[in-house]
């Protein structure tokens, strides 16, 4: 593992941390509350979020500033030691100065069946459409290893990186992400993430809470595009969820 890593995080409360081998900061200051789902895509929320992260970085450098890597981790993953661990063991395993993410993934109960999605699509697109059990090959690469444009708020990256480019609002916006992306376009460095490191975020309540009736209706959606008859309201009730298969992770 590098030496003089130093996690970062930003929260409305102090944290708590596990790994007491690699200093932990948690900043606190500034805190506002916004909607976590669905995301708020404005530049007033990212434009905040960028300069909490920034102090964050700024303030942690102060207080340990042989720092060489930051590991920049919200408050939703602290509790994953054994991912944090294994992200920064590849990280440091890899021939390459680079940004490197865990995946992140949630249980998406809108359908019938349940199905295992991606987390942070606005920051990742490339993982929008990738199924659960998918496991990427490139050559040059590290096996599970995906180039992205961003990595979300699990990633672990050079000093260097952020004094050069820091966190921001990319443009487009929306459309070029969020503050992540905007670090991860810091140039003549590559961003990635990591299949073998895969973390999960608790499903929204507004997903998670849905009825069978409109789970069933968002599911029979395609169905109804592609010319296939809806069933009645009484067929519908008749109808229960489908068990889970592992080849509907998708």
């Amino acid at each position: 593992m590098n030496e003089n890593i130093v996690a970062v995080c930003i929260s409305g409360k102090q944290e708590a941390w596990s790994i007491p081998e690699i200093p932990f900061y948690c900043h606190t200051e500034g805190y506002r509350d916004f909607p976590h789902y669905p995301p708020v895509k404005t530049r007033e929320r990212i434009g905040y979020l960028a300069e909490r992260r920034n102090a964050a970085h700024k303030r942690a450098l102060e207080l340990h500033p042989n720092t060489e890597h930051f590991l920049s981790i919200d408050s939703y993953y602290l509790s994953y030691v054994h991912e944090i661990r294994h992200l920064l063991q590849e990280y440091s395993n890899y021939n390459a100065e680079c940004v490197l993410g865990a995946t992140n993934w949630f249980s998406d109960y809108s359908r019938i069946p349940l199905k295992l999605r991606y987390w942070d699509t606005w920051a990742t697109p490339e993982m929008k459409d990738k199924r659960f059990d998918y496991y990427p090959r490139h050559e040059g690469l590290p096996e599970g290893w995906e180039n992205v444009r961003g990595c979300g708020g699990f990633a672990v990256y050079p000093r260097w990186v952020w004094e050069r480019r820091g966190y921001g609002v990319p443009e487009p916006f929306p459309e070029a992400g969020n503050e992540v992306n905007y670090l991860c376009q810091c140039p003549q460095i590559s961003s990635y993430v990591s299949l073998n490191v895969r973390v999960f975020r608790e499903t929204p309540k507004e997903i998670r809470d849905r009825s069978l009736i409109n789970r069933l209706r968002t599911t029979l959606k395609v169905g109804t595009r592609l010319g296939v008859r809806r069933p009645l309201i009484g067929e519908m009730h008749r109808l229960g969820p489908e068990p889970m298969r592992e080849d509907s992770l998708d």
